[in-house]
């Protein structure tokens, strides 16, 4: 009997919060849209890619603007010599860029009379994407034997740049998935604030003369310290399975932290907007995931149709995603990330700011 009251006053109290009975049944439904959204249909990447002609010849040119500029995977930039191309590669403006060499029209020429043609592309493409290096190329060898009638594989001198080791599957996911376990300090910050408004602490809080970005700040601090400590404990286990940090571990540091500033903060509005540890938990989960699969933390942002990609780079976690990356597997500097880091830092003072506004007047109710 005491089995069936414990029960019933679970039972009750779920169905008794609103917030928290509509996330376990919107929860599943909400994430069946959103991969439905993401991912579904017949959405396909798209590449800026730069290309340097040197055969300079009518045929060179009508395979620029006709064959290239028709794949739909690939936007063509055009570039009067390499060392530019190669600036904008490894600043990350571009994936990858194609050399036509002299001689390349008249090759195309011979194949087009039914001759034996040697057609070569020199492409040199950023191998910190796998599945976009890969890509790119089977698209390039696709439109140019397409181009000149044939059906053996075209020759290309792949070069990659950037990358001091052999890329691995763990150094283009470790980077995303340490920003989803700092994605986790959205319900963890929630809920400390949560409990403490729950046992009436906030309520005895009112009789001090303490400020509401007092509050704030002495609870950010501790969770700041529990944040270093995480960035800390996952770049060693990247670094135990296998990540090779090609660039500055500080400045792949430095964009973690932003990251786990920026979890903080919203988990921290999320704490000002709820009444209850269910409901605050409840609505974290419901923000930090679906922000973890559009950020591109598993999967890439460019697979993602357009109105998403805009949605994803509204907030912070996709640029920490592409900064991370750029400096962990190409090895990028300070300056090729200045605009994610300003972004990131432009929403971690505003998403504080927002906070404290939201708990001064949480605390006047």
């Amino acid at each position: 009997m005491r089995f069936w009251q414990l029960s019933l006053r679970s039972f009750k109290e779920t169905y008794r919060d609103p917030l928290a009975l509509g996330f376990l049944l919107a929860f599943p439904l909400m994430f069946m849209l959103l991969f439905g959204a993401a991912f579904g249909g017949d959405t396909a990447p798209s590449y800026t890619i730069g290309v340097i002609d040197e055969d300079q010849t009518t045929v060179s040119q009508s395979f620029v603007s006709e064959a290239l500029a028709s794949v739909p995977t690939i936007e063509i930039t055009t570039f009067t010599e390499t060392n530019t191309a190669l600036e904008q590669l490894e600043l990350g403006d571009l994936r990858a860029y194609i050399v036509l060499p002299e001689g390349f029209g008249e090759q195309v020429l011979l194949s087009w009379q039914d001759g034996e043609a040697d057609i070569a592309l020199n492409i040199t493409y950023d191998e910190s994407d796998l599945m976009a290096s890969e890509q790119i190329i089977a698209s390039i060898n696709t439109a140019t034997r397409a181009f000149a009638r044939i059906e053996i594989p075209v020759t290309i001198n792949a070069n990659p740049i950037n990358i001091e080791t052999e890329i691995t599957n763990i150094d283009y996911i470790a980077p995303g998935i340490i920003i989803f376990g700092l994605l986790i300090m959205i319900p963890t910050s929630a809920r400390i604030m949560l409990r403490d408004k729950e046992n009436r602490f906030l309520s005895r809080l009112l009789t001090t003369p303490t400020r509401p970005w007092e509050f704030i700040s002495s609870y950010s601090l501790s969770l700041v310290a529990i944040a270093i400590t995480q960035i800390i404990v996952f770049i060693l286990l990247g670094w135990l399975f296998g990540m090779d940090i090609v660039g500055s571990i500080l400045l792949a540091f430095l964009i973690f932290l932003l990251t786990a500033i920026c979890s903080i903060g919203v988990g921290m509005v999320i704490a000002s907007l709820t009444k209850s540890e269910n409901q605050g938990e409840s609505l974290s989960w419901l923000f930090s995931m679906p922000l973890a699969i559009v950020s591109g933390v598993w999967f890439s942002v460019e697979f993602m149709p357009s109105y998403i990609q805009t949605l994803a780079h509204a907030f912070p976690f996709s640029h920490a995603v592409d900064a991370a990356r750029a400096v962990i597997t190409r090895g990028v500097g300070l300056e090729a990330v200045s605009g994610d880091l300003v972004f990131l830092a432009g929403w971690a003072a505003g998403i504080f700011i927002l906070g404290t506004i939201l708990f001064g007047r949480t605390m006047r109710s």
